[in-house]
């Protein structure tokens, strides 16, 4: 059996090994300590924002919902072609969530739709206080028009850019133009901490409300006293020195998966009707996973003859409309459009650690098919 080939492994140096030992040898293993302040740091410098380091992409943005005071029968609105994840939290507070369709362009939350559904939604005296918009696979969504869109509605924007790290709109990270942003520091990320987040706020009250309900609620006494529900989402110091030693590597991380994502596409064009995502001149995409639309089974093909030779690839994301664990939930969108996404797409292996060697072995099986 040849060597395995993942779709998106973690890409660890000396310095990830030198950065733990430090931070054992600290003593400092809990929440608290110096690699902490150093990533969350490097974040605020990154982002211009204030930053909050979590314990997962999902508390994040749970903690997100919490800030802007989502609660019980609030409506908020989410992306439909993502992980389930991003709409979770919204049942975490059992809050109900509406799923926005993609448009073909970047496979993102289409701005139509999003103005379909609130002027469909106004009729009915339904009015969405926030929208969860995840940036799939790192693309960046129609920012533009969609802010405008909330912000004359007056709908807190959420950017899930958990895949979206290293990537830019009008030369803004993203992240940073919504409300509030929230990442992911999972083992298949661009940057990881194994696992772990980062929530990305404008201003201080709201920084102090995150730290607070992240910690247990605890209040700021020499006792234990907690006046509300509180969590325990915060990021251990030694994730921290994990994500902390990548974090300086950011360009050059996404610069190799933008390379692999070039190379995939100028052979894939050639042999196949593909589809792909749309980079605008206002975009700036990390690639986070090569991933494309291929003609009808194709996809199956690609697949299995990979997995065949010890090579993983996935499936697109499973649009939420169709998940029972959002039975019922409403829907403004084309379901055809994002069934099709996921009945013939495909990612293939992207990590910034792929040699050449490895990503022509993968083009040559695609050949044979």
């Amino acid at each position: 059996m040849d060597e395995k080939i993942y779709l998106s492994p973690p890409n660890i140096d000396y310095k990830v090994y030198n950065n733990i030992k430090k931070a054992l040898d600290s003593g400092w293993i809990s929440p608290v300590g110096s690699f902490i302040d150093d990533f969350t740091n490097k974040l605020n410098s990154y982002f211009n924002k204030k930053i909050l380091l979590t314990n997962s992409g999902t508390s994040s943005l749970h903690l997100a919902l919490k800030i802007v005071n989502i609660q019980k029968d609030d409506y908020v609105l989410c992306s439909n072609f993502t992980f389930a994840a991003s709409a979770f939290p919204i049942l975490y507070e059992k809050a109900i969530p509406i799923f926005i369709g993609s448009e073909e362009q970047t496979w993102n939350l289409s701005p139509d739709y999003l103005n379909l559904a609130i002027e469909q939604l106004n009729k009915k005296k339904i009015k969405p206080k926030a929208l969860i918009l995840a940036h799939i696979y790192g693309m960046p969504a129609q920012l533009d028009e969609i802010i405008k869109i909330c912000n004359l509605n007056k709908i807190v924007l959420i950017e899930d850019s958990a895949e979206a790290f290293g990537s830019k709109y009008n030369d803004q990270p993203l992240g940073a133009l919504g409300k509030i942003g929230i990442l992911s520091f999972n083992g298949n990320k661009i940057i990881t901490c194994s696992t772990g987040g980062a929530i990305i706020l404008s201003d201080i009250e709201s920084l102090e409300y995150a730290k607070k309900l992240s910690n247990q609620s605890k209040e700021n006494t020499d006792y234990y006293l907690h006046n509300e529900l509180g969590y325990n989402y915060a990021l251990s110091n030694v994730l921290a020195a994990i994500g902390d030693s990548q974090i300086e590597k950011l360009n050059l991380k996404v610069n190799k998966r933008r390379e692999i994502y070039k190379h995939y596409f100028k052979f894939l064009k050639e042999k196949f009707d593909i589809q792909h995502q749309y980079e605008s001149y206002k975009s700036f995409s990390n690639r986070w996973l090569s991933s494309f639309i291929f003609p009808t089974n194709i996809n199956h093909k690609i697949k299995n003859s990979l997995a065949f030779n010890n090579i993983e690839t996935r499936y697109l994301w499973n649009p939420l409309h169709n998940q029972k664990a959002f039975a019922n939930s409403l829907y403004f969108g084309n379901k055809i459009l994002d069934n099709f996404l996921f009945e013939n797409g495909l990612s293939l292996p992207s990590g910034d650690n792929l040699t050449l060697d490895n990503l022509e072995k993968i083009i040559n099986i695609i050949k044979k098919l």
